[in-house]
C-alpha cells in the first residue's frame, strides 16, 4: 500500500504530491527509497531533479528509486522540484533513515586497575606514546593534566581560566587540541610544554563535549545526536555524522576515543560505551560497563563513566569516570 503526503508551500499548494511505495518510517541502510510525484491539477510533468544529502539527480519519468547502500545515517531532508513548462514547484520531505542491524552488546573483563586522581572530573583522556593526557572539567577547577598511568601521578599541569570548563581533547603529532563547554571556543597546545600557542571558535555547533580524530578528520561531540567532522588543518566544521541504532538516533554522545577504525563514545550519564562506524554513524556495538563503577571508592562526589584511552602500540583499551579512583585496563568480549 502507498503512503500519500500532499507536501509544497502555500503559494504552489496542491499542485503536485508525492506518493512514497517504500514505508518512510521503516527506511534502513541497504533498502531503496521509492516514490512517485503525481499532478493533482493535471499539469505536465517535464523534469523532476532531486536532491538527497547533497547528491543531485534528475528524471523524465515521475517514479523515482534512490538507492540507500551509500548515505548517512539520522534525518534528513528529500527535496523535489518539479518543472511543469515554464513553472517550478518545490516539494520537501523530512526522512529518517536507520541502520540495518541492531547493535551488538558487548561485556568487558578488567585487566589491570591503577590509581587515578579522585578530584578528577575527567573529560577527556589519550595517549601519545606511552604518555597519558587528561582533561579535567567544571568552572574554576579545569585543568590539562599529563599523568603516569602506573601510578597515577601527575607529571604535568595546566589550569584553565576560571571562566573555562574543559572538556575533551586530542593529539596530533605534536599538538594537543582541547575544548571547552559553553565558551564556544577550544585551545591549541604545544604538547611538550603546555604552552597554549592558538585558539579555535566553533562555528556551527553550539557546544564542546568531546574529541578524537583519524588520519583525515578530527571528530567533535556536541551533546546532541551529531558528530562533527573537522578540517584537520582549519578546524572548521565541514558537516556531520549522526549516531543511529536500527530504531532511533541517539544523543548525548560524550568523551570520544578513536580504536581500530571506530568512534568510541561515552553515553553521558549512560554506563554504556557505543562503537560508531565514522562514515554513515551506525552504531555498530554497544559496550555495557554497568557494574564497573562498583568496582571504585563510594564518595558523595562520585559521578558517571567517563574517559576513553586506547594505546595503539599495545592495543589497550582503558576506561574511567568522573572523580573515580581507579582507571582500568580493560578487555571487550562478546556475549
Amino acid at each position: 500500500m502507498a503512503f500519500l503526503f500532499i507536501l509544497s508551500s502555500c503559494e504552489d499548494k496542491e499542485q503536485f504530491k508525492l506518493e512514497f511505495v517504500s514505508p518512510i518510517k521503516e527506511l534502513k541502510l541497504n533498502t531503496e527509497l521509492s516514490f512517485k510525484v503525481k499532478a493533482l491539477e493535471g499539469k505536465p510533468i517535464d523534469l523532476i531533479a532531486y536532491t538527497f544529502q547533497d547528491v543531485e539527480n534528475s528524471s523524465t519519468t515521475n517514479s523515482i528509486v534512490i538507492q540507500l547502500s551509500d548515505v548517512l545515517l539520522g534525518k534528513h531532508d528529500l527535496t523535489v522540484v518539479v518543472h511543469s513548462g515554464d513553472e517550478t514547484f518545490e516539494l520537501t520531505k523530512s526522512l529518517k533513515i536507520f541502520n540495518d542491524t541492531p547493535p551488538k552488546i558487548y561485556s568487558f573483563e578488567v585487566v589491570n586497575a591503577y590509581p587515578h586522581q579522585i578530584t578528577s572530573f575527567t573529560q577527556g583522556l589519550e595517549f601519545k606514546g606511552d604518555s597519558l593526557f587528561e582533561s579535567i572539567g567544571q568552572y574554576g577547577k579545569s585543568k590539562l593534566l599529563q599523568v603516569e598511568l602506573e601510578s597515577g601521578k601527575i607529571l604535568r599541569e595546566h589550569k584553565l581560566k576560571n571562566h573555562y570548563f574543559a572538556e575533551g581533547l586530542t593529539i596530533i603529532d605534536d599538538k594537543l587540541y582541547q575544548l571547552t563547554w559553553r565558551e564556544g571556543e577550544g585551545f591549541i597546545y604545544d604538547i611538550n610544554t603546555f604552552k597554549a600557542e592558538d585558539k579555535f571558535r566553533y562555528n556551527k555547533s553550539k557546544e564542546g563535549w568531546g574529541l578524537c580524530h583519524d588520519d583525515n578528520y578530527i571528530y567533535k561531540s556536541d551533546g546532541t545526536n551529531k558528530i562533527w567532522r573537522l578540517d584537520r588543518n582549519t578546524l572548521a566544521e565541514i558537516d556531520y555524522i549522526q549516531t543511529t541504532t536500527h530504531n532511533s538516533i541517539s544523543g548525548k554522545l560524550n568523551e570520544l576515543e578513536f580504536v581500530e577504525g571506530k568512534i568510541y563514545a561515552n553515553t553521558y550519564q549512560k554506563d554504556g560505551v557505543a562503537i560508531i562506524n565514522p562514515k554513515n554513524g551506525a552504531i555498530e556495538g554497544v559496550i555495557n560497563f554497568k557494574s564497573l563503577k562498583n568496582q571504585v571508592q563510594q564518595h558523595p562526589e562520585l559521578d558517571v563513566l567517563n574517559g576513553i584511552a586506547y594505546h595503539a602500540k599495545t592495543k589497550k583499551l582503558y576506561v574511567t569516570g568522573k572523580n573515580w579512583n581507579k582507571l582500568f585496563e580493560v578487555k571487550i568480549v562478546s556475549k
